[in-house]
């Protein structure tokens, strides 16, 4: 019987091994099953159309919805939200005021992370890819979430991390022992390691089959019709038209919602190791954009004394002492958009997001700010040169006709 089962152990890790050698299953790190929010985002930014952006925008929902926002009020259109990777309100505001274009990509994410933002900074923005600044806008959810079990919970971590090699941060992404071992087994298995891509690969069918058999009703599409069904299968996918920002005015814009509640969940418990755990990877962040030649800037976004007053003195302390003091030692700017006194109740449409109004508010003082700059300005208009890791030529002057 020991025999027997020392020869199945053997055999075991001989087709394993043999597998791992052909990648047999695997997919390509592009290769999208389904779409998300971060699916979309990455694939565009990936895509030879979207070209190389002056100015990456980064950040959680925070500066999500208002980018989106404003830009179905600034091209009074529809804005299909998980489709739409650039501020061109941003982008006017900035040309008025130097007389020169920037290209942007909004890779802000619903519920990003910095341990998120530092995978898509590590892995994407680099060689051809490479922005000359980044502007990350931050608020105390990104790194005091009670809600959050570990960095690999996310979904932008589920597809981020399919770039590269994450071993030598894994103990800040996988903590826990559990989390840990199965990270380990998952590297010394194959087909254990794999398991998502060949999950995916099953589920390409599985969707196909359930489109036909499941076919739109009343306008309805398959997939609508499918989360009523299976509401837990694919909970982070989206479709085409599904989340909409549509043209606004001050007369006609939705009322004021009260979200309280949630926030009171993600601020039940101060956990200082998820707190400790994000601002080092924002730490990593500063350093590789430093390292590559990309200017950061960090913006503390605005939130209501509503949300505020939920967070502890200490921890509101702690967390905008630490972000001003992180960014300036790493030669970043800082942007106090939140202590700088300029957004009141009426520019949010809830908590802690700004509505459409608000959102031109911000962008028009990120746009003056940013152009007064010297470090930002100097990263726009340096030399052309050719990236260390790529052909493509850098620098803002002449690069966008």
């Amino acid at each position: 019987m020991k025999s027997r089962f020392l020869v199945a152990i053997i055999a075991f890790v001989a087709v394993s091994a043999v597998w791992g050698s052909t990648r047999l299953g695997a997919l390509a790190p592009s290769d999208f099953p389904f779409y998300t929010w971060t699916a979309c985002a990455i694939e565009d930014f990936l895509s030879n159309e979207q070209g190389r952006p002056q100015i990456d925008l980064v950040g959680s929902s925070l500066m999500l919805a208002p980018i989106g926002g404003v830009d179905a009020d600034f091209t009074n259109a529809a804005v299909d939200a998980p489709h739409h990777h650039r501020s061109l309100y941003f982008e006017n505001a900035f040309k008025k005021r130097t007389g020169e274009s920037v290209k942007t990509f909004n890779f802000a994410l619903p519920g990003e992370m910095p341990s998120d933002a530092y995978l898509m900074t590590k892995f994407l923005m680099k060689g051809e890819k490479r922005p000359d600044v980044i502007v990350y806008g931050v608020g105390p959810r990104d790194f005091l979430d009670n809600l959050l079990p570990s960095p690999s919970a996310t979904d932008p971590y589920a597809w981020l991390s399919r770039f590269g090699d994450v071993n030598d941060r894994i103990s800040l992404i996988s903590p826990d022992w559990q989390q840990r071992m199965n990270y380990e087994m998952g590297r010394l298995i194959y087909p254990y390691g794999q398991k998502v891509d060949l999950t995916n690969s099953f589920g390409r069918v599985v969707a196909s089959t359930l489109n036909k058999l499941v076919p739109p009703t009343n306008g309805g599409s398959p997939m609508s019709v499918r989360r009523v069904i299976l509401p837990e299968y694919r909970n982070f996918e989206v479709a085409n038209n599904e989340c909409l920002f549509t043209p606004t005015t001050d007369a006609n814009r939705p009322a004021f919602s009260d979200n309280i509640a949630e926030y009171k969940k993600r601020y039940k418990h101060m956990k200082w190791d998820t707190y400790l755990t994000q601002m080092r990877f924002m730490i990593d962040i500063l350093n590789i954009a430093r390292e590559r030649k990309t200017h950061m800037v960090i913006v503390a976004m605005p939130i209501t004394p509503i949300n505020r007053s939920l967070l502890s003195d200490l921890a509101w302390d702690t967390y905008k002492h630490s972000i001003k003091v992180i960014a300036l030692a790493k030669g970043a700017t800082f942007i106090d958009m939140e202590g700088s006194g300029k957004f009141g109740l009426k520019d949010f449409s809830d908590t802690v997001h700004l509505h459409s109004g608000g959102g031109a508010k911000l962008l028009d003082i990120l746009a003056e700010k940013l152009s007064a700059d010297r470090a930002v300005m100097t990263a726009l208009n340096q030399p052309a040169k050719i990236d260390d890791k790529s052909t493509t030529v850098a620098g803002l002057k002449g690069s966008l006709q």
